[in-house]
């Protein structure tokens, strides 16, 4: 459908050249997954130059810890301070639906930084790309959220309702922070989280577990091996069992926003430690990873898959039966989550992208945990992911977002406002 003349003249509104600016300069600033305050408070201070009401608040961890629902284990805060931040905007044309953009602030450590052609935190501009870390995941996602509401507000039109910004923390780490804003009572009636979908409609999303298990071997001189057991040896055998418990569990997908994808539910092992010395067999070795939990599929469900497959191979391995592994499970808790393809919200957003680009909105399910199951499942709101970026661009040296697609996540933002809190 065209666009209206009031759209025509919001869209117009937006502060391109400011709002890449301010990307540039959240960029530049640290904000590793534990350690977001300093970024949170420079956050606060632009939401109150834009007009918005602003909560800015101390969260109290160990209390939500203690929640039945805390979406599992955090990152060490004991000495420092965990931050929630939310900015609101009540339209002129009176009471309405509540709408919220979703969008966390904390990122990854940049690991080696001579892997890196450009600073992680130099925000370097080359031709129509912005590096950094954080630049995909996901600071340029909040930021054009943030532009599309200071774009509304220039723009004077008479919106009713509200439109909601919440900047969260501890979002790689299981979602301390969208966690806490629920708790605080900062709720709507539909959200956007500001993921890099490469701009593809998102309703669903699978869940993730992590995990770290200890191998226990015997320590002897390497001339005489035999003496010994190798922990690496029996990890091999282990690998193996566990390659086999993904192919299972990926066999028979039917899901449609899942079934199109290669690995849907991934096992990967990302780190292997074992040995102290060259010329000893190992008689220890950890290993950890993280598999994918499938749409519908409690994280319970898979845990317990996970130590079936490995209590069966030790049944078949003297060794391991009278040795048994020490399974650990660490880091957040990622449920699956969704709302249907056809929901308002999914279709509003989906006319929107087509007005803009005169291009069919794509729709997919994204085989990653996000703050998604916490907004559907805890706060009851229904939430889509959509956002620029590649997530194949996340988590990895020169780390990139490109510029167009910012400033269209931007457009996309405001036109939906527009449309759904009409």
């Amino acid at each position: 459908m065209a666009l209206l003349d009031i759209e025509k003249r919001v869209l117009a509104s937006l502060d391109e050249e400011g709002l890449l600016h301010t990307l540039r300069e959240l960029l530049r600033i640290p904000s590793v997954t534990g350690d977001e305050a300093v970024v949170q408070r420079w956050l606060a201070g632009q939401l109150e130059e834009a007009g918005l009401a602003v909560d800015l608040w101390t969260i109290d961890v160990a209390e939500l810890q203690q929640h039945v629902a805390f979406p599992g284990m955090e990152v060490e805060r004991s000495q420092r301070e965990a931050v929630g931040l939310v900015g609101t905007w009540q339209g002129s044309g009176g009471p309405g639906k509540r709408l919220i953009f979703n969008g966390h602030c904390d990122v990854v450590p940049p690991g080696e930084c001579a892997h890196w052609t450009y600073d992680p935190w130099g925000a370097v501009q080359d031709g129509d790309f912005l590096y950094g870390r954080g630049a995909c995941d996901m600071k340029g996602g909040l930021v054009a959220a943030l532009y599309a509401i200071k774009a509304l507000k220039a723009s004077g039109v008479a919106l009713s309702g509200s439109l909601q910004l919440q900047s969260v923390i501890g979002e790689e780490d299981g979602g301390l922070g969208t966690f806490a804003t629920l708790l605080r009572g900062h709720t709507g009636d539909a959200a956007v989280i500001c993921e890099p979908t490469n701009l593809t409609l998102m309703p669903a999303q699978a869940g993730a577990l992590t995990f770290m298990v200890r191998v226990a071997g015997k320590s002897a001189h390497a001339c005489v091996r035999l003496e010994g057991v190798s922990a690496i040896e029996k990890y091999i055998k282990i690998h193996h069992a566990l390659m086999q418990l993904e192919t299972q569990r990926n066999s028979n997908i039917t899901h449609p926003l899942f079934g199109r994808l290669a690995l849907p539910y991934p096992l990967s092992i990302g780190r292997v430690q074992a040995g102290n010395w060259s010329s000893s067999v190992p008689e220890e070795l950890i290993f950890e990873g993280r598999i994918g939990v499938a749409m519908g599929e409690s994280c319970q469900v898979v845990r317990d898959q996970f130590v079936q497959a490995l209590d069966r191979l030790a049944m078949d391995d003297p060794w391991l039966k009278e040795h048994p592994l020490e399974i650990v499970w660490t880091g957040g808790q990622f449920e699956s989550g969704e709302i249907a393809i056809d929901h308002p919200l999914v279709q509003c957003c989906g006319q929107c992208v087509q007005d803009l680009t005169g291009q069919a909105p794509e729709f997919a399910g994204l085989p990653a945990g996000s703050d998604l199951r916490l907004l559907v499942n805890i706060g009851k709101i229904p939430t889509l992911l959509f956002g620029p970026g590649d997530l194949n661009r996340a988590h990895m040296p020169d780390e990139r977002i490109a510029i167009p697609d910012v400033l269209q996540a931007a457009r996309t933002y405001i036109l939906l406002a527009l449309r759904y809190l009409q």
